[in-house]
């Protein structure tokens, strides 16, 4: 689990990310976050779907914006960092595409605030998985999906061009 600071909201408290494997309850916690269950307090993302550390990190800054500037489009921030994923604005289609279902196996887990050791215990309380080093998540990432849903094209081959082109893909969303 890695913790880090938004610079710009640094009293929202810390952003905590994990990345969890070999999930086993998946449908329970996708069920819990469609009854929104107020003790399931974070953001669940396919890990397929998620680049890198700074992919994840784009998100939360910008749902912890639209949260601090009361904006939110979904019902809470954690919601809104499953949404700000999408480059798109159809909410059912990003968390379709971006969020969990019954058969995810590999989820990245985001929390704000709170100290690293809660954050980490609540995270090993609620996933039901083996919590490994966000390093292992290019094992887990499926390009031909990014490729199709940020729209990269031919340049999806060179590594090094996918997150300036995922993040021009963000930060237009809406306009």
């Amino acid at each position: 689990m890695e913790s880090h600071t938004i610079d710009l909201y640094p009293t929202v408290g810390d952003v905590h990310i994990a990345l969890f494997k070999n999930i086993s309850n998946a449908a329970d916690l996708r069920q819990r976050l469609i009854e929104q269950d107020k003790t399931l307090q974070c953001a669940l993302v396919d890990a397929s779907m998620v680049f890198n550390t700074f992919h994840a990190l784009l998100a939360c800054t910008r749902a912890v914006h639209d949260w601090q500037t009361d904006q939110l489009k979904t019902h809470n921030v954690h919601s809104e960092i499953v949404f700000d994923f999408s480059p798109n604005t159809n909410i059912a289609q990003t968390f379709r595409r971006f969020g969990i279902d019954d058969q995810s196996q590999h989820i990245i887990v985001i929390k704000l605030g709170g100290s690293s050791s809660e954050a980490e215990s609540f995270m090993r309380d609620n996933i039901k998985g083996e919590m490994v080093p966000l390093e292992q998540l290019s094992q887990f990432r499926d390009m031909k999906k990014l490729r199709k849903y940020y729209q990269l094209g031919d340049q999806a081959n060179q590594l090094d061009k996918v997150m300036p082109l995922i993040s021009g893909a963000m930060a237009l969303k809406g306009l």
